[in-house]
């Protein structure tokens, strides 16, 4: 399917690939650029740091405060830029 006509039916292609679990590749040019699927399951809308204590068995509120302990570190991982690395003579 084009990408213009997806355009034009977006709410009609949406509801044919959640009804018939069939995917739908959208080609611009002739060429497949995507597909859009039907996702699986359910959407886990949890943070990182909440699926990561949730992996490691942290539980109460001890998981809280972990989560929000790696939320920050994600956060500070986000804005790290590495030092470089000096050249090598030998």
């Amino acid at each position: 399917m084009g990408v213009a006509e997806v355009k034009r039916r977006f709410a009609d292609v949406m509801a044919e690939v959640v009804y018939t679990k069939r995917r739908i590749v959208v080609e611009r040019r002739g060429r497949p650029m995507v597909a859009i699927v039907p996702l699986e399951g359910e959407i886990d809308t949890r943070t990182p740091g909440q699926r990561l204590a949730a992996v490691i068995g942290f539980g109460g509120e001890d998981a809280e405060e972990f989560a929000r302990e790696m939320e920050a570190v994600l956060e500070a991982r986000r804005d790290y830029e590495p030092r470089p690395v000096p050249e090598f003579e030998g």
